[in-house]
């Protein structure tokens, strides 16, 4: 059986067309072997003609090789092969400079050499989305015109808080949200009910959690939807009542969209990890309680400025390569606090990096309502195309109740 790569120059010339595996991004160190030095010659012939050689022009150069009969494949398919067997060379052989480290006992130096073998497999086979902008006007303008027709519209997924919708018209593809805080202040929870609210928007959606069980999670997430106490599931004190109702709203979101709780956190501490849970399920938006406890690839101390810097950038290249939205949530810091009697947050009080100011395309802070006991404040603290701007949450723990509120009282959404 012929390779991939014969296959796909055997298809190339057949076809005289190359266009389609350009515009896939197929490059030469996708071919194994001599059939690299063939697509190059393919393509720089390309290049200077404007059209690939013809069979006898390439039989002139590689003699030896056999034109396949290729007209049951398809560009697509083959690529897709192509990309594949490229990906296991590069993880079959970073695993094996891995293995070579280990043995001599660099297990930091393993690390690094597995982290960039990944990375590389998955950078150098991720498809091009070019966006020619003087062709592509028409669509643009159209787009412009729907979007005057409805101002103020929601424009992605919705985060579940009018304010922050109408602030930022939604979480779009390719954002990197981050939601920072001090301990206990609610952003867990915050988290959920935005994973909860885009589900709810028909998207597949999942969420893990570096700091609670799953079981807790599903607990407080089936607690959220049911208006019950929290703690009455846990400790077991639900009334018959309480019962009913939890067995009401599951029967009434069977037939929902998926909302997947990532159980085994211990395996998914990585964005790696976390980007092939996306993959396979192929979600919406992905949600990612506590990202300051997760471990850094490239082997720097877990929790230290170059570990969340490395983070932080893996997660914002996750959301651009797969075009989805990712929030995580992190801890502030007390002693960057100015104020001590407001905690008021401000971007650079959010963990030992500024890689989260860098990275993020929104940036939330969550504090506590100095003056309210049960209210807590979320501000935009730092944004790419959003104001700045603060909404405020009335936390009922009893009911699991969370209305974003004003000093008159629970926010309308007629008055948005």
């Amino acid at each position: 059986m012929a390779a991939v790569e014969h296959l796909l120059i055997s298809k190339i010339i057949e076809d005289q067309d190359i266009t389609d595996l350009i515009k896939e991004g197929v490059r030469p160190i996708h071919f194994a072997g001599e059939w690299e030095k063939m697509y190059q010659f393919i393509l720089d012939h390309n290049s200077k003609h404007g059209v690939v050689p013809s069979e006898r022009q390439f039989r002139q150069k590689y003699g030896d090789v056999d034109i396949e009969d290729t007209s049951q494949e398809t560009f697509s398919g083959l690529t897709e092969e192509l990309f594949g067997a490229y990906r296991k060379r590069m993880v079959t052989g970073a695993m094996s400079d891995a293995m070579g480290a280990l043995d001599k006992g660099k297990t930091s130096d393993a690390i690094t050499l597995l982290a960039e073998g990944l990375d590389e497999a998955r950078a150098s086979t991720s498809t091009v989305r070019d966006i020619n902008i003087i062709t592509s006007w028409e669509d643009r303008l159209k787009n412009y015109d729907e979007m005057r027709k409805t101002p103020n519209a929601l424009r992605g997924i919705p985060t579940g808080f009018y304010g922050l919708d109408k602030i930022t018209h939604g979480l779009r593809p390719g954002q990197w949200i981050i939601i920072g805080g001090e301990q206990k202040r609610g952003k867990s929870i915050i988290l959920l009910i935005m994973a909860d609210a885009a589900q709810i928007h028909g998207k597949r959606v999942g969420v893990v959690s570096q700091e609670m069980p799953a079981s807790e999670q599903s607990a407080r997430y089936d607690a959220l939807k049911a208006g019950i106490n929290y703690d009455n599931i846990l400790s077991g004190n639900l009334s018959q009542q309480e019962m009913d109702r939890l067995e009401y709203v599951m029967k009434r979101n069977r037939n929902s969209e998926d909302f997947f709780l990532f159980e085994d956190a211990s395996g998914l501490t990585t964005v790696s990890a976390l980007r092939g849970k996306i993959k396979e399920y192929e979600l919406d938006a992905l949600y990612v309680d506590g990202v300051y406890l997760m471990d850094d690839e490239q082997g720097e101390d877990k929790g230290s400025p170059q570990a969340l810097r490395n983070i932080s950038q893996s997660f914002k290249r996750c959301t651009m390569d797969l075009h989805i939205p990712i929030v995580g949530t992190t801890q502030a810091l007390g002693w960057k606090l100015h104020n001590k009697r407001t905690r008021a947050l401000t971007s650079d009080a959010l963990g030992f990096t500024t890689a989260f100011q860098q990275d993020g395309d929104l940036i939330l802070g969550v504090e506590r309502n100095p003056d309210i006991d049960n209210r807590a404040i979320v501000r935009v603290l730092d944004a790419r195309s959003a104001p700045r701007a603060e909404f405020h949450i009335q936390f009922e723990w009893d009911t699991m109740s969370f209305e974003e509120v004003t000093d008159d009282g629970p926010l309308d959404p007629a008055f948005l």
